[in-house]
């Protein structure tokens, strides 16, 4: 169970300075009068909706931290944490791509 929660611990950090950036940069672009979208990520994945990437990252952050406290998981929770954690590095990685673009 340890080993489980530090792995998702390390996806986490790797995601954070990732949504960070991306997030000044959702911003940086609404300033100029781009991104006139109203969520990231369609419904159904996660409960939040949101136009930025953080709050997303602090949901899936407050499931794990569910877990570690109860020390107790489904397969359902576990699969939606690795589910969203997914989403958000495959979002984030092709964000960055048609940056460089």
């Amino acid at each position: 169970m340890e080993q489980l929660l530090q792995q998702l611990d390390q996806n986490l950090k790797e995601l954070y300075r990732k949504a960070l950036d991306a997030d000044a940069t959702l911003d940086d672009l609404q300033q100029q009068g781009h991104g006139k979208y109203q969520q990231i990520f369609p419904a159904g994945l996660f409960q939040i909706e949101s136009n930025r990437f953080m709050p997303y990252l602090s949901e899936t952050a407050e499931q794990i931290s569910a877990i570690r406290q109860t020390q107790q998981f489904n397969t359902a929770t576990l699969e939606n944490v690795v589910k969203q954690l997914q989403h958000l590095h495959k979002t984030l990685a092709e964000f960055r791509a048609a940056l460089v673009r």
